[in-house]
C-alpha cells in the first residue's frame, strides 16, 4: 500500500515515478495512521532488524534518485539528526519522531 501511494523505483517493487522528499507529506490525503507510518518504516528496513541504517537509508534515496542522498556519509548525517540514543540507527520510535515533525 506505501509503495504504491510512494511509487517507489526499485527492482523489488516496481513504480514509474520518482519523488522528492518535498512531496512526502502530501502523498498522504492526512496524518499517516500508524500502521501507514509503520509500512513506511519497513520500506527503509530491508533486512527487518527493527533499524534503518544508513545503507537502508542510501537505498531509499538513491531509488527516489536524490543525488543529495546518495551518498553514504549524508545518509550517515540525516540518521544523526533523528538518532535519539546515538547509535547510528533509526528506530521506529524514532522513526515516528520523525514523521510528526513532517507533519507538524
Amino acid at each position: 500500500m506505501v509503495m504504491n501511494r510512494l511509487n517507489i523505483v526499485c527492482a523489488e517493487y516496481g513504480g514509474d515515478r520518482n519523488i522528492g522528499l518535498d512531496e512526502f507529506s502530501v502523498l498522504f490525503d492526512e496524518e499517516p495512521s500508524l500502521q501507514e507510518v509503520k509500512e513506511t518504516f519497513n520500506v527503509f528496513d530491508v533486512n527487518k532488524d527493527g533499524f534503518i541504517d544508513a545503507t537502508e537509508l542510501q537505498r531509499v534515496m538513491c531509488s527516489l534518485d536524490l543525488k543529495e542522498g546518495c551518498e553514504l556519509e549524508e545518509c550517515r548525517r540525516m540518521i544523526r539528526a533523528f538518532d535519539e540514543n546515538g547509535d547510528g540507527l533509526i528506530n521506529f520510535n524514532e522513526f515516528v519522531k520523525f514523521m510528526e515533525k513532517c507533519f507538524c
